[in-house]
C-alpha cells in the first residue's frame, strides 16, 4: 500500500518515465536542514514537479485554489498537504498563516512570489508575502531559478473558469534548477526592497540554469558529423 506522500510520488515518476522527461539540478546538497521556504520563478512551463525528488522531505506548495477542484490532480494535492491560496476572497491570508504554521513546524514551504505565470523574457514585481513569512518565522528562504528550452515547451490555449488563458508545458525533454544560498530578510530593513532583491536572486539562477543549458546544446551539436 502506498502512504499519501508515495502515491503522488508513483505518480510523478511513471509520468516522467514515460514521456522521457529528465531534469539537471545544483545547488540542493548545501540546502539547511529544518523549516525553508523555496521561492522560484513562475514562467510558464517551467514546473517544479520534479522538487519531490530533489528534497529530503516533502514540500508544501501555495497553488491556486481552482487546481484542488481537478479530478484526481485535487485529491493528490489535499492528500500531500499542499496549500490552496483563495485569491480576491476573504479567506486569501488563510495561506500564508497556514504556511506559517507550517514553518514553525518545521516543514518546508514551496511559493511563486510573483503569483502568477509570468511571460517568458518578461519580469513583474512580485508580492512581498514570502519576504514577510522569513521574518516572522525565522525560517530561511532558499531561491530556485527554474529553466527549460523553449524547443521543449508546447504552446497552449485553454479556457480557465470560463477565461481564455494561455500559455506553455513541457512534455518531454530536460528541466533546469539551481538552487541558491539560504537568505536571511531583515526585519529593519524595506519589505519590498528586499521582495526585489529575492527575484534579483531568482532570475539570477535562471540565467544561470539558462547559459547551463546553452552549453549542453552547443556539446550536442559539435557531436553531429557535418
Amino acid at each position: 500500500m502506498f502512504t499519501p506522500d508515495q502515491f503522488p510520488r508513483f505518480v510523478l515518476k511513471s509520468y516522467f518515465t514515460l514521456l522521457n522527461r529528465t531534469y539537471d539540478v545544483k545547488g540542493h546538497r548545501s540546502l539547511p536542514f529544518g523549516p525553508k521556504i523555496i521561492a522560484m520563478n513562475h514562467t510558464s512551463g517551467y514546473d517544479p514537479l520534479y522538487l519531490p525528488f530533489v528534497l529530503e522531505e516533502t514540500p508544501h506548495f501555495l497553488l491556486q485554489d481552482g487546481l484542488f477542484t481537478i479530478p484526481v490532480i485535487g485529491c493528490l494535492l489535499k492528500e500531500t498537504g499542499q496549500i490552496p491560496v483563495y485569491r480576491g476572497t476573504e479567506r486569501a491570508k488563510d495561506a500564508k498563516e497556514q504556511a506559517c504554521a507550517m514553518l514553525r513546524e518545521g516543514k518546508t514551504i514551496a511559493i511563486f512570489p510573483e503569483g502568477k505565470d509570468v511571460p517568458i523574457g518578461q519580469r513583474i514585481p512580485a508580492k512581498t508575502g514570502v519576504v514577510r513569512m522569513s521574518i516572522e518565522t525565522g525560517a530561511p528562504i532558499i531561491p530556485l531559478g527554474l529553466y527549460a528550452p523553449s524547443q521543449y515547451l508546447t504552446p497552449l490555449n485553454f479556457h480557465w473558469h470560463g477565461s481564455p488563458r494561455s500559455g506553455a508545458w513541457q512534455f518531454t525533454g530536460k528541466s533546469y534548477m539551481r538552487f541558491g544560498a539560504a537568505w536571511k530578510p531583515s526585519a529593519q530593513s524595506d519589505i519590498h526592497a528586499q521582495t526585489t532583491e529575492l527575484m534579483d536572486r531568482i532570475y539570477s539562477l535562471v540565467a544561470e540554469a539558462e547559459r547551463d543549458a546553452q552549453c549542453v546544446s552547443h556539446t550536442l551539436l559539435n557531436l553531429i558529423p557535418q
